[in-house]
């Protein structure tokens, strides 16, 4: 089964939104904490949250119909 990772951080309310609507519209997808890893932080530290399939990103705001194309993609 395919799944989005959705790049995020602990206690970032934009990110919590964004699993939300994931979750709510059945779109399998995991988290990475962006904090895990420096080079992540450099990436990605003013757009999280953002939900990529490896080949294209998505940053917020995005909505579930963009979150599905991108994991059909």
């Amino acid at each position: 089964m395919k799944k989005l990772k959705l790049y995020s951080r602990i206690e970032c309310p934009l990110c919590e939104y964004a699993e939300e609507l994931l979750q709510e519209n059945g779109i399998a997808y995991e988290v990475v904490d962006i904090d895990d890893s420096e080079d992540l932080i450099k990436a990605y530290h003013v757009r999280i949250p953002v939900i990529t399939n490896d080949e294209q990103e998505l940053n917020w705001p995005f909505d579930a119909e963009q979150a599905m194309e991108l994991l059909n993609g």
